[in-house]
């Protein structure tokens, strides 16, 4: 499934909890059914496509005003209860907004996140030296080597596959970098 149908769905998902958890409503009104029908038509119609941003974040507000105000109080309502009625929807739309910021910082912040990874590999094997309990050397690998993952995957979706492949010929140029 592509990017628009998930989230084509994920709103139709959200008016329909609006609808039936907060207005007591079996069926969608005709006008909730409108303000559906309109997000999938903006939807098809997103100039961005599958790089499209989460509307949230989009620089282009497409909507009507009187759509906007009525997405917006749909989606005040429902979005704190997504964990709730729909786990998984709540996880991606999270993970997408996650994803789109770090891949909006620059080339240098994803070079030095990347590098942030070095230490946190280097503290979470060392600490196996030092004189304290093992189930404390456990707590204190798994936090440690949780860092460096999430700093070397961080720094690689800041890069992008562009931004691994300039890194790449700037560390073949110059081996004397590290």
């Amino acid at each position: 499934m592509n990017k628009i149908e998930r989230e084509k769905q994920t709103v139709r998902k959200m008016i329909e909890l609006y609808s039936r958890h907060h207005l007591h409503q079996d069926n969608l009104s005709e006008d909730y059914q409108h303000l559906a029908d309109y997000a999938w038509q903006r939807l098809d119609h997103c100039r961005f496509g599958e790089r499209k941003p989460v509307c949230k974040a989009c620089p282009i507000h497409c909507y009507a005003p009187k759509e906007r105000e009525e997405i917006r109080k749909v989606m005040r309502w429902t979005g704190p209860r997504m964990m709730i009625y729909a786990p998984k929807a709540a996880f991606i739309h999270t993970f997408m907004m996650l994803k789109s910021w770090l891949q909006s910082l620059g080339f240098r912040t994803g070079v030095i996140i990347l590098l942030c990874c070095i230490p946190f590999y280097i503290l979470s094997f060392a600490q196996m030296l030092l004189p304290i309990s093992v189930t404390t050397k456990g707590v204190l690998w798994a936090i440690l080597f949780g860092m460096a993952k999430a700093c070397q995957y961080g720094g690689l979706t800041i890069l992008g596959v562009e931004g691994f492949k300039r890194l790449k010929k700037k560390l073949k140029r110059s081996p004397d970098v590290l």
